[in-house]
């Protein structure tokens, strides 16, 4: 057994101090939801979604409408974002595009079990598996990897020796051959849905918390694996929409309307080129469908705090990995710098009696703002390794913690914004492309003011803005702007 795995251990077995001290921290919910736009809660007020269970949280918290990620330098976007989550860290500091957590990246994980908090995990984990380990002390019902089909999900529970081999012995060739080969998960819950899956753990874990009546506190982490494609949910979560009534968004578009380095990636070609109205209504549809059912677990997950009495001790954050064009800029994914792509759900309900005030803030953030604030919450101590800034000025007082946001897609999109100026700056294959949004005026970026002689010195200054975050986030890109 590994050293680290070892240390993990033990600090989740650590006596800790006493109940009296223990009893003051709040546990701790992180609940990550696979390829959903920030716009699709409906307390945001953009789609027409169906989310009750989300916006009743909302109204327990704060709404966070410009909360966004760094991007990706990977087209599997999932796998840096879930990193950063996890570490705080920029997205140019991370190895490997994310794949591996090094030991030196001190995960939320680690941070919380030495400060007395028993860590478990129920979900999906795109990182290594040692990074996983260290970050959490017990898990159930594990799904290691970017996606799957829903209704037959690989499963692993947690292993304290790290080993995470193939172990599901099969017979492929049974028919000729009685070769047994292995493949990944230890089970498979046939026929049930991977959003189910998982709530149950995470509401069976959190029964079990309150019947123990232990004074340790917990980090319970969930994530889902929904609602990224394949897009198929129970059907009773369709009765929540009309297919010939939904609302294409107001930027549809049949193509994309230049090379962006990234139009034939597997997340563009799940719909026909050009995209027609019709294809890109049916993808919302269920789209929709898959954040409703979601949404109704969370409700689920929410009574059984309630009903084990540790609601008003439980932080609880809901967020998205990244976004999702379907059909926005005549594209699918998530591929991009584009609003669809990189802003994302945040809700944070602080432990505590809720505010009779439901609260939204329009200030600007990055996911990995999230590590230091849990951190103080928490009393937890902030890494030294963490990038991200605390929230609680944004939580308590409506202050910003950051002026601008910088994000990236692989090595030929950049784009810097204000929250209201937002410039996008491409390099594919030694073609240059600027583009400028008022996003105030233009949420969905359709009039891009470039070519505006009236702009020039707007340009100019977000660009050396743009070179500035770029150093100061450890950006290794040549400077295509400047």
């Amino acid at each position: 057994m590994r050293t680290e795995t070892i240390l993990s251990s033990a600090l989740c077995l650590l006596p800790f101090l006493s109940s009296a001290q223990t009893a003051q921290k709040p546990n701790v919910l992180l609940i990550l939801a696979d390829d959903m736009r920030g716009t699709t809660v409906h307390a945001a007020g953009v789609e027409e979604t169906y989310t009750p269970c989300l916006d009743a949280l909302a109204q327990d918290g704060t709404l966070f409408t410009n909360a966004h990620i760094m991007g990706g330098t990977s087209g599997a976007v999932s796998m840096p974002s879930r990193a950063m989550l996890m570490t705080g860290k920029y997205l140019h500091t991370l190895q490997k595009e994310g794949a591996i957590i090094p030991p030196e990246q001190k995960t939320i994980g680690e941070a919380l079990q030495a400060n007395g908090y028993t860590t478990f995990h129920i979900g999906k984990w795109h990182n290594d598996t040692q990074a996983f380990n260290r970050c959490f002390c017990d898990a159930k019902a594990v799904y290691f990897g970017g996606m799957y089909d829903h209704w037959n999900v690989p499963l692993y529970d947690y292993h304290a020796d790290g080993d995470y081999s193939p172990c599901r012995p099969i017979i492929k060739e049974w028919s000729k051959s009685n070769k047994v080969e292995y493949l990944p998960g230890e089970y498979v819950y046939s026929g049930k849905h991977s959003v189910d899956i998982f709530s149950h753990e995470a509401i069976e874990f959190i029964k079990a918390q309150g019947e123990a009546g232990t004074q340790q506190p917990f980090f319970l982490s969930l994530a889902y694996m929904s609602p990224h494609d394949p897009r198929t949910m129970p059907a009773e979560y369709r009765a929540h929409y009309q297919l010939d009534s939904i609302q294409l968004p107001p930027n549809f578009l049949p193509e994309h309307p230049f090379d962006n380095g990234e139009l034939k990636i597997r997340d563009e070609v799940l719909a026909a080129f050009p995209r027609t109205k019709e294809e890109v209504r049916q993808h919302l549809y269920d789209y929709y469908a898959m954040i409703s059912h979601v949404d109704k677990r969370v409700g689920e997950i929410v009574a059984a705090l309630k009903e084990a009495g540790i609601y008003d001790n439980t932080i609880i954050i809901f967020a998205g990995d990244n976004g999702l064009a379907v059909g926005q800029h005549g594209l699918m994914g998530k591929q991009s710098v584009y609003e669809h792509s990189v802003r994302v759900p945040l809700i944070i309900k602080e432990a505590g009696t809720a505010s009779a005030t439901p609260r939204q803030t329009d200030k600007l953030c990055y996911l990995i703002d999230l590590f230091p604030t849990l951190c103080e919450l928490t009393g937890t101590p902030i890494p030294d390794s963490a990038d991200g800034r605390s929230l609680l000025p944004v939580l308590r007082q409506d202050k910003p913690v950051r002026d601008y946001l910088y994000y990236g897609y692989r090595f030929f999109q950049r784009a810097v914004s204000d929250g209201t100026w937002k410039l996008i700056e491409y390099n594919v294959n030694g073609t240059r492309t600027t583009q400028l949004f008022n996003l105030q005026q233009d949420p969905y970026e359709m009039d891009n003011l470039a070519g505006e002689t009236k702009q020039r010195k707007r340009i100019t200054q977000l660009r050396q803005q743009m070179s500035r975050e770029c150093e100061t986030t450890h950006d290794p890109v040549e400077r295509y702007w400047e």
